[in-house]
């Protein structure tokens, strides 16, 4: 039986949608959220017509998911003694305990519940890199050994960013991720799975001798191959399953992993071109239009401000798909997606604060696939943060963050469009190039 949920007042949702995938990833992996948290955010999503709600339910910071045959996954993975307060150079340690993790049942439950809403769950767990809530746990599957392992990984990540630890390419490693693929699929009945494959660090693949040996025994010439080798291994099994596998567009380094893979986009458009070109399907996810983790505005009372400044009406200017884009890609791309990466989400304010009211526009846009007339918007911004207010959502008000939103002395690293844009160049000349 579904539950019909209304639409959010003030939004806009006329005839028939452009993209089937309108979708909110949502990290619970650095911040987890227990199970009412998530059924409220079902909810305000369900309001805005999103139709994929993607979990990203592992990361350096912390494993979510309970698996049965590795419990000291969330046993060890699912906890850490404290965690970095701030961005960049300047930030410290807050010295509080984070922990939680998911019972395979509530997980079922949630799954249960967004259907009714018309919502697909689709989880994430992300290999082979951002590793060291798994090796925290079970240091046998990182590189060097055990032993080695285990004195440079002694709990999850307590600081942000992209952690050197990977998993080793051992056969027994590859089946320890089947193992736990086959539990999550136990869980989540969507046809997608997310498999990660973004911002592996290979400098421990590069100095180990025996992944170089590895690598020479199955005739794969760098680590970049490496990476995509191991993704496939990843992918086949997922298919074997009836499963498809989704991953970030750095899993197209080296070669193309998966034919059946959808590509999550998100550092600009060359990955998403790519992917189509290959013939994947492809879901649009730029950071500079999609990121609600960014900074909403240059005022220094924004809370920890990161990233690039993405205020409601540049989300409202978002184009998935320009008219200068040949049709052979515009014919690729199924979805978009607004990703919540939630480092400095350190709670359900922080939360709301982030995601509205710019989940209100990109809601709209990821309907009718096309930038919104920004006057006619605003003219309903009203309406709709007084639906927000009703349901007692936080969001950030239009002027600027209330008192008790702003977060005074907590440090962060704010960046300018340009150099962003001239970073995503570089990470991406090779795909461009491919």
């Amino acid at each position: 039986m579904s539950a019909v949920v209304p639409p959010a007042a003030g939004l806009r949702f006329a005839g028939e949608p452009r993209f089937a995938w309108r979708g909110v990833m949502l990290d619970v992996a650095r911040r987890f959220r227990p199970l009412p948290e998530l059924m409220r955010f079902v909810d305000l999503l369900a309001a805005h017509r999103i139709t994929v709600l993607q979990l990203h339910l592992s990361d350096d910071q912390g494993w979510r998911f309970e698996v049965r045959a590795y419990p000291r996954l969330t046993e060890l993975g699912g906890r850490r003694s404290e965690t970095q307060l701030g961005h960049g150079p300047a930030s410290t340690l807050d010295g509080v305990p984070h922990e939680g993790w998911y019972r395979q049942s509530e997980l079922r439950e949630l799954v249960a519940y967004a259907a009714e809403r018309g919502i697909r769950v689709v989880p994430e767990l992300d290999v082979p890199g951002h590793a060291s809530a798994i090796l925290a746990a079970y240091p046998e599957f990182g590189v060097g050994g055990a032993e080695e392992v285990a004195r440079r990984v002694r709990e999850p990540w307590t600081r942000f960013g992209i952690s050197d630890e990977v998993l080793n390419v051992e056969a027994e490693t590859l089946a320890f991720v089947g193992t736990v693929f086959d539990e999550l699929c136990e869980v989540f009945d969507d046809e997608i799975v997310g498999i990660g494959g973004d911002e592996v660090r290979k400098d421990r693949w590069r100095a180990d001798p025996r992944t170089q040996q590895l690598m020479a025994e199955r005739g794969i010439a760098d680590e970049e191959e490496l990476q995509a080798w191991f993704l496939g291994r990843v992918a086949d099994g997922l298919r074997a399953r009836g499963r498809r596998a989704v991953g970030w567009d750095e899993m197209l380094e080296g070669r193309d992993p998966a034919p059946d893979a959808i590509v999550a986009s998100w550092r600009g458009p060359v990955g998403a071109r790519l992917g189509a070109r290959l013939g994947h399907e492809v879901v649009l996810c730029p950071d500079l239009w999609t990121y609600f983790d960014y900074r909403q505005s240059d005022d220094p009372a924004e809370p920890i401000p990161v990233g690039t400044v993405l205020a409601l009406e540049d989300v409202a200017g978002f184009d998935p798909v320009p008219a200068t884009e040949p049709e052979w890609f515009a014919e690729r791309v199924v979805g978009v997606q607004a990703n919540v990466w939630a480092e400095h989400l350190d709670g359900p304010a922080r939360l709301d604060y982030a995601v509205f009211p710019r989940l209100g526009a990109f809601a709209e846009v990821a309907w009718t696939g096309h930038p919104l007339d920004q006057a006619d918007f605003a003219a309903r911004l009203p309406a709709y943060l007084a639906w927000l207010d009703e349901r007692g959502v936080g969001y950030r008000p239009p002027g600027g963050p209330r008192l008790e939103q702003q977060r005074p002395g907590v440090p962060g690293v704010p960046r300018d469009r340009a150099s962003r844009i001239a970073e995503l160049e570089r990470l991406t000349a090779g795909l461009a190039s491919a």
